[in-house]
């Protein structure tokens, strides 16, 4: 009889596990936000299981959490376009059942309103506000208690190269041209209903000059101050491009004079290449380094162009690292641009330099390809012969059907000095890089 009750209790601990499904998400120990496509997590889901989405739940270190899930394609039902969207942290798992369940309902978190040609964005406990302009892109205009332009133009495009060349008929590159995202025809925009942790905005925009090429830009705002960037270069067609460069502009200076620029040390920089030093060397005769941890640090002011070597952008070509931040310790905020992985830097010099590297000019955060390969590049002996300076070898040449795409986390903060600043994003970014979904 005691067998018999242990194998019941086994079968029934099997009809239970076969009942529902759970998909681990591991993150790092600072919160992070997760946009996850519907279509993507079923993918995650044994074929013989069949979910209802009406049970989902989203558990965090045990507990069930606020999440959303967006209608992407507004057909009224959960379907493959559509996102879960979360706040991770630690260990957390999506659970799903593959019978009913009353879902539970959150209060949203955003209050959304209509202008004109723009879309006001507050959050209801006041954390956090911000404007979408007609083109989708987003500007934020308070964080806590700091009320200003903090950033502006989230997920704008720069993009540059010649628009109407038939290199590969005639050799001729034709007419150069070079403009963003504002330039753009607006195929498609929306500002989705708001939920209980972000507001998400979808932009479909065209070039008119770049015949094919066409930016799809998500953006998700979360009230904890998180704004998730997925931007994606589609190319329709043929292309010669000399930059494809996703940018935020305005971020936390001209609102704050105080505002410093805040970054780990370069892993390659052609300009201390070519004076046969280090990056971290380059930054030390400039008096730009802060130790942190026993770490280095390049911090400077954000509005000082640092007497470059050349060119007049305070740093280019110059290696994407695992953050960059905007700060103020006047007005104790930053933001802080974190990638979801640390690139990895081409022993090949020409391999390099044709990827995404890194700019900061005019007040702007630019990721992405730059392939205009000055004369300076031949005057120094260690970067002589690296790349050919004629112009119609520079471009990238990118065909029908390349995508170009950018995930980018840019998150604003609270924090009293450089030291406490650059301990916050580490951990953060730490936590971003190590967010791993079904795995």
């Amino acid at each position: 009889m005691k067998r018999l009750a242990i194998l019941f209790v086994g079968l029934l601990a099997l009809m239970v596990f076969a009942e529902s499904v759970s998909i681990p998400v591991i993150a790092g120990q600072v919160e992070v936000p997760v946009v996850l496509q519907m279509g993507t997590l079923s993918e995650m889901i044994p074929e013989d299981f069949e979910p209802d989405w009406t049970s989902l739940k989203v558990l965090v270190e045990g507990k069930e959490v606020p999440f959303q899930i967006e209608d992407v394609d507004g057909n009224k039902r959960v379907s493959a376009p559509d996102y879960l969207v979360f706040i991770a942290k630690g260990k957390s798992e999506i659970v799903v059942q593959d019978t009913s369940s009353k879902a539970v309902v959150y209060p949203k978190a955003f209050d959304v309103v209509k202008d004109t040609k723009e879309w006001i964005i507050k959050a209801v406990d006041g954390t956090i506000e911000a404007v979408v302009n007609d083109h989708g892109l987003v500007q934020v205009t308070r964080f806590g208690n700091v009320k200003a332009k903090l950033v502006d133009e989230i997920g704008i495009a720069r993009v540059s190269g010649w628009y109407n060349s038939t290199y590969y008929v005639d050799g001729k590159l034709g007419d150069h041209h070079e403009e963003t995202s504002g330039a753009f025809r607006v195929v498609s925009l929306k500002v989705l209903d708001p939920g209980p942790v972000a507001v998400g905005i979808i932009a479909v925009l065209k070039s008119e000059k770049f015949n094919g090429l066409r930016q799809e830009l998500i953006t998700h705002v979360f009230k904890s101050g998180d704004i998730l960037v997925d931007n994606k270069f589609v190319f329709e067609t043929y292309a010669d491009m000399m930059k494809v460069q996703t940018m935020v502009t305005r971020p936390i200076i001209p609102a704050f004079d105080d505002t410093l620029h805040i970054l780990p040390v370069f892993r390659r920089l052609v300009w201390a290449d070519q004076l046969n030093i280090t990056p971290y060397e380059y930054w030390l005769q400039r008096n730009a380094v802060t130790w942190v941890n026993n770490m280095p640090y390049i911090v400077f002011p954000a509005g000082n162009s640092m007497k470059p070597l050349w060119w007049g952008a305070t740093y280019i070509f110059a290696s994407m690292e695992r953050w960059r931040s905007n700060f103020s310790p006047k007005g104790n905020v930053g933001i802080a641009e974190i990638l979801p992985e640390i690139p990895v830097i081409p022993a090949d010099y020409k391999k390099w330099l044709d990827g995404d590297t890194w700019v900061y000019e005019s007040l702007e955060f630019r990721d992405g390809v730059f392939k205009w390969m000055p004369g300076e590049f031949d005057a120094y002996p260690s970067t002589t012969g690296v790349y050919s300076m004629k112009v119609e070898d520079m471009p990238n040449r990118y065909k029908a059907g390349d995508v170009v795409q950018h995930v980018r986390l840019f998150s604003l903060y609270n924090a009293k000095t450089v030291e406490e600043a650059v301990k916050f994003i580490e951990a953060k970014s730490e936590s971003f890089r190590n967010l791993k979904i079904g795995e």
